[in-house]
C-alpha cells in the first residue's frame, strides 16, 4: 500500500467502528423512539406560574438524539476529545429534562387552602368555589430558574438563581428523592457517576495535552479500539441512568401505547393497560439498565414511582 493511498483510510472505515455504530445507533434510536413515545401518547407536563403556563415537550430528548448523532459523527473522524465533550452535553441535557420534570411535579400551582375549601356537594357549590382559588405567586428560587428557562430569559436571572441551572443543582434535587439517592448509595453507581464527571471535565476544560491528542486519532492507532469501547461505555451509562432517575420521578412516561390505542379506536382498553410498557424500554432496561448492577432492575420494578410493569 503506498503512502497516498494508507492517508486515505478513515477511522469509519475500520472495522473497529462498525462494531461501535451497532451500540450508538441502538441508542439513538432508543431516545427517537422514546421521544415519539411520549407525543404520541400526549404526556406533556404542564408548569403553571402566575404570568404563564409553560408545557415540557421533548425538545431535551430529541436534541440528545441528535448529541449522539454528532457523538459518532465526531469518532468516525478520530476527534474524540470532542466526542467526549458532547458526552458532557448529552450528560446536562438529559438530567435537566428529569430536573425540570421534578420542579414541575413538586409545584403547588394553586393556594392550598383554597383547593382544601372546595365544596363538590353539587355542581354549583363546585363551580362557586373552584372560581375562588388563588394562583400561587410564591416561586422558589428552582422554580424561577425553570420559568426563565422556559422563557428564554436565563440570561436576566441573578447569579445565585441561574447556578439552579448547572448541574451540581440537578444532581441536589434528585438526590431529595429518596428512592433516588438509595440509588445512588446502594447499587454503586455514585463512584462511576464521579468518575465520569472528572473525566468530562478534562476533556471540556483541555486538561493536558493528552485530551489535545485525543482529537487527532487516525485509523491504525493502537488505542481505537479503547476510545470507541469508552464513547460507548459513556454513552450508555449516561442514558440507563436517565432511565432510572426517570422512573422516580415520572415512570409513566414509558408506558405503552396500548391503552391510547384502544381509546383511539373507540375500545375499553385493557385492565391496567396504562401500566403496561413499552417494549423498546423493556428492551433497553434488559440491554443497558440491567448492567448497572444486577439486583437494580428488582428495584425499579418495586419503586417506580407510578407502579409500571417491568418485566
Amino acid at each position: 500500500m503506498d503512502l497516498g493511498s494508507f492517508k486515505k483510510i478513515k477511522v469509519d472505515e475500520t472495522q473497529e467502528f462498525k462494531v461501535f455504530v451497532k451500540e450508538i445507533d441502538y441508542l439513538i434510536e432508543f431516545f427517537q423512539r422514546f421521544s415519539e413515545l411520549i407525543f404520541y401518547n400526549g404526556r406533556l407536563n404542564s408548569f403553571h406560574t402566575p404570568k404563564k403556563t409553560f408545557f415540557l415537550n421533548t425538545h431535551l430528548i430529541d436534541s440528545s438524539a441528535q448529541t449522539l448523532q454528532s457523538i459518532k459523527l465526531c469518532c468516525s473522524i478520530g476527534s474524540f476529545s470532542d466526542a467526549n465533550t458532547l458526552i458532557r452535553k448529552l450528560r446536562d441535557d438529559l438530567i435537566l429534562y428529569v430536573y425540570i420534570l421534578s420542579i414541575i411535579n413538586s409545584r403547588k400551582p394553586f393556594i392550598e387552602d383554597d383547593l382544601k375549601s372546595l365544596k363538590v356537594d353539587s355542581p354549583e357549590e363546585f363551580a362557586n368555589s373552584f372560581s375562588n382559588i388563588r394562583m400561587n405567586n410564591v416561586m422558589t428560587d428552582d422554580e424561577k430558574a425553570v420559568y426563565a428557562w422556559f422563557n428564554n430569559s436565563v440570561s436576566d436571572l441573578e447569579g445565585s438563581v441561574r447556578k439552579k441551572l448547572e448541574f451540581h443543582n440537578y444532581m441536589k434535587t434528585l438526590r431529595t428523592n429518596q428512592n433516588t439517592s438509595q440509588i445512588l448509595q446502594e447499587y454503586n453507581l455514585q463512584d462511576y457517576w464521579e468518575v465520569l464527571r472528572k473525566k468530562l471535565n478534562d476533556y471540556v476544560h483541555n486538561n493536558g495535552v493528552k485530551f489535545a491528542s485525543q482529537n487527532l486519532i487516525r485509523h491504525n492507532n493502537m488505542y481505537l479500539d479503547i476510545h470507541l469501547k469508552n464513547i460507548n461505555i459513556r454513552t450508555s451509562y449516561i442514558s440507563s441512568f436517565f432511565i432510572v432517575v426517570l422512573l422516580m420521578v415520572d415512570s409513566a412516561l414509558i408506558s405503552s401505547t396500548d391503552y391510547m390505542d384502544h381509546l383511539n379506536l373507540g375500545l375499553q382498553p385493557p385492565e391496567e393497560s396504562q401500566y403496561f410498557v413499552a417494549n423498546f424500554i423493556q428492551d433497553f432496561i434488559d440491554k443497558k439498565v440491567n448492567g448497572l448492577h444486577p439486583e437494580l432492575k428488582q428495584y425499579l420494578k418495586d419503586n417506580n414511582i407510578n407502579g409500571m410493569k417491568i418485566e
